[in-house]
């Protein structure tokens, strides 16, 4: 009889140290199109969203709709989401958030809101490459991805004049309405109010440049952003003070740590500026 062949220890180990080396060199390559995958699903869920946001003002004669969330105050005009709510549909306590905020309670926010008519589904609100669910301990495990801008609706005291109505928007390929933020959710459990930015009114003073509410960078040192033709894009961060202040908000122990950070001649400050609002209206 012939006697079966084996493998040896040592051929096992080879085998063993050849996978290795392969899942080694494979890993980074595929945790990058997992990101890339995440982005293509939010680039959908801002574009889904810009659709509902369109929906609203064809309703309300053209009029934007409120661009907080978190609060109840938008100027006379509906937010397009709320803060978190309780199941009695009250406020749960802010500044700081409760610890014992959950999932359903932003759920609930969000249904209250003034675009939930036009996308039912809460999905929408998140990116999949947003984690703070799974790395964040309530409150701070927030759900919303996405904030609007305050260049668009009803917003007071700013220093320029945002878009309030459709009629108003020219060029709306070059403005973004939608921006990913990555609040800590220490205030309210989710991202707080519009998203604003600094050094708006005068963009040609580069020494003046500062940072003010915070970004995400979800997919590969990029975040996505919807504009207000209607079309998603995603921007990929260049200059390192950017990412550095993405980092500093995440983890801070208090609420915009990063307000009024100062970020000189950052080009990724520059596009943000650019793609604000128009300069007539600074």
């Amino acid at each position: 009889m012939q006697k079966a062949k084996a493998f040896t220890l040592i051929e096992l180990l080879v085998v063993i140290a050849i996978i290795a080396v392969l899942m080694a060199v494979l890993m980074p390559s595929l945790q990058a199109a997992k990101r890339l995958a995440s982005s293509s699903a939010c680039l959908s869920n801002e574009k889904t969203l810009l659709t509902a946001w369109v929906m609203y003002a064809d309703d309300f004669d053209g009029k934007l709709v409120g661009n907080g969330a978190c609060y109840d105050d938008n100027h006379g005009r509906t937010p397009w989401v709320y803060r978190p709510k309780n199941p009695t549909g009250g406020n749960l306590a802010n500044n700081p958030a409760s610890p014992d905020i959950t999932m359903e309670d932003r759920f609930r926010g969000i249904r209250a809101g003034a675009l939930w008519k036009y996308v039912e589904d809460v999905g929408a609100y998140h990116c999949p490459g947003d984690n703070r669910k799974s790395t964040q301990s309530p409150p701070r495990d927030c759900w919303r991805s996405y904030s609007i801008s305050y260049g668009f609706g009803k917003n007071y005291g700013r220093g320029y004049h945002p878009y309030e109505s459709m009629s108003e928007i020219k060029q709306g390929g070059l403005y973004y309405v939608f921006v990913e933020e990555e609040h800590n959710g220490s205030r309210y459990g989710e991202n707080e109010g519009g998203w604003h930015l600094l050094g708006i009114e005068d963009p040609r003073h580069p020494s003046a440049w500062q940072f003010y509410d915070p970004l995400a960078s979800y997919h590969l040192k990029s975040s996505t952003f919807g504009f207000a033709d209607g079309h998603a894009a995603r921007r990929r961060w260049m200059d390192k003070r950017t990412l550095d202040f993405i980092e500093t908000n995440k983890t801070a122990p208090g609420s915009h740590s990063g307000i009024a950070t100062a970020s000189p001649d950052n080009e990724d400050l520059q596009w943000l500026i650019e793609h604000f609002i128009a300069n007539d209206r600074r």
